[in-house]
């Protein structure tokens, strides 16, 4: 036995020194693939390989259909490529083994729809079901990534995506759910890939994200804002929803806008009881009210039911974590909650906001954590990277992602975007660009670091490959917009445009916007009109 470990031991050694020797570097992953998605006309069918090849070296990718155990796409590139580019092969049928019986007589390696679609019309022979859901099925796949004195960067396939040389989704962090190639079809993954990956050649790749679900429609007597029946349309328009989340007296967390609780529930007490000195139970029975002011069977939501509710309608989820802090009147001088105005109480009053802010964010995490719902989830952020460092661990961020959110108001909006950029890298999935009037600084051109760039949403497309975003802020009723006090604004398109529709299209980069949106059905209609323009 010991004689036969040795052995063993000896011939591994001995091809780690040929693979070393040789400069060979082979990587295999498993991979699943949605026929639906590939086969859908919207697909992406660029597809190749980027990598440095140095003197007589190679780079080849190969994939195979894991229950046939068949060849469906292989490509390779004997010279470095910055673009995605590779070189097929003409299979013979007969070459390829019994998996391929439906192939064409000769096939061409990169033609991986072709592959699938006969794996497929094979499948449909040894299946019982009838009638067969033929192109609807999920493949799993193997994917052989083999480096021969050469370095690949990335490779792109149909349906699958970006692949790095570890066999992972470059565009996720390693700790990420979707960064594993066996959740590629994950609805998950799939929202969180388009967010990712902005098409600036399209006449309109805007990605929505429903504000509070699909409510206050039908003149106000739709569904109410974050009920169960509101969240659940959103899939009608957008597999993305955002949701504000607040934290209660006795640190439990609810899915609501206002702290305040008498425009958005039947809550009887006094005007000035807020949420975060409340408990759970005083909140629990509370009924929510429609956009008409009309009261409903609908509940208060707490974050785990909000969870669960991304699980059963299979959205993802970007959330507004709305910090504890002061309430002013309309002069600016603070009437309630005072121990949190910086105002007069200074750090003080800014690191209890901050603590406010980062202890929702743990309580988040720790119930999308027990639900094995991480992946789901993505924080709007206005704090740094380092920042949450201090309060959850990197191994822990790194299984969720990002939007880090930057207001008018940020004197250094530069240097934060640089640091989330560096900081953050593929935790981050955008950029919340927020401005708000023609003459903001965000849209204005401007030159760093000798590079001149058309406004501020061009320097986060230019510098991170991701999209910028907006809140196009629509009045919520006649009285105009609310904060989360409850208290009424008359919105004046002169100093805030977000409610322009068309203004926001007419900004440069504004096409690629991520937009969270109370009317995502007004923004699919501007979509369509600008997809759709002649040249």
């Amino acid at each position: 036995m010991k004689t036969k470990k040795i052995i063993n031991k000896s011939v591994s050694l001995f091809l780690l020194l040929l693979f070393i020797h040789s400069g060979l570097r082979a990587t295999e992953v498993d991979a699943t693939i949605s026929l639906y998605s590939l086969f859908n006309p919207a697909t992406d069918m660029e597809n190749g390989i980027k990598g440095t090849v140095n003197s007589g070296g190679k780079i080849e990718v190969k994939i195979y259909e894991k229950g046939l155990n068949v060849l469906v796409y292989h490509t390779y590139i004997t010279s470095s490529s910055t673009t995605f580019t590779g070189i097929a092969t003409n299979y013979n049928k007969s070459s390829l083994g019994s998996g391929a019986t439906y192939y064409p007589n000769v096939w061409n390696s990169k033609e991986i729809k072709t592959a699938l679609g006969s794996v497929d019309r094979k499948k449909y022979d040894t299946s019982t079901t009838r009638p067969y859901p033929f192109l609807r099925s999920n493949l799993n796949l193997r994917v052989v990534i083999t480096e021969t004195n050469a370095q690949m960067s990335v490779c792109k396939i149909p349906g699958i995506g970006l692949i790095d040389r570890t066999g992972g989704n470059p565009l996720f962090h390693p700790k990420h759910f979707c960064h594993d190639l066996k959740n590629a079809d994950n609805w998950a993954t799939v929202a969180w890939l388009k967010m990712k990956q902005p098409d600036i050649n399209k006449g309109s790749d805007l990605v929505i994200a429903a504000h509070r679900g699909i409510w206050g429609d039908n003149l106000g007597d739709g569904n109410p804002e974050n009920s169960t029946a509101a969240l659940a349309a959103t899939k009608e328009y957008t597999p993305i929803l955002e949701s504000d989340i607040m934290i209660t007296g006795n640190k439990e967390l609810v899915v609501i806008h206002d702290y305040n609780l008498h425009r958005l529930t039947d809550y009887s007490g006094s005007n000035r009881d807020y949420l975060f000195n409340m408990s759970w139970s005083q909140l629990s029975g509370l009924h929510l009210r429609k956009r008409n002011m009309k009261v409903t069977d609908f509940k208060l939501l707490d974050f785990g039911a909000l969870v669960d509710l991304l699980i059963q309608n299979q959205l993802v989820l970007t959330v507004d974590i709305k910090d504890i802090r002061a309430r002013y009147d309309k002069t600016g001088n603070c009437v309630d909650n005072c121990d949190y105005d910086p105002k007069t109480h200074g750090e003080e009053a800014g690191k209890k906001i901050k603590d406010s802010w980062m202890a929702i964010l743990k309580k988040c995490i720790e119930i999308a954590a027990s639900k094995n719902a991480l992946q789901y989830i993505a924080f709007k952020v206005p704090h740094k990277y380092s920042d949450m460092l201090a309060y959850v661990p990197d191994s822990t961020l790194s299984k969720v992602q990002f939007m880090p959110v930057i207001q008018p108001n940020r004197t250094d909006y530069l240097d934060f975007t640089d640091s989330w950029i560096t900081e953050g890298g593929n935790r981050v999935i955008a950029y919340e660009t927020n401005f708000k009037s023609k003459d903001d600084p965000y849209l204005k051109s401007f030159t760093r670091a000798g590079k001149t760039y058309q406004n501020f949403l061009h320097y986060v497309y230019e510098r991170s490959g991701l999209r910028p975003g907006c809140y196009p802020e629509e009045p919520m009723g006649p009285k105009g917009i609310v904060n989360r006090w409850a208290d009424w604004l008359i919105k004046d398109l002169r100093t805030d445009v977000r409610g322009d529709h068309y203004f926001l299209m007419t900004i440069p980069y504004g096409k690629i916007m991520v937009l969270t949106t109370d009317r995502p059905d007004i923004w699919q209609k501007i979509s369509e009109i600008y997809n759709n323009k002649p040249n």
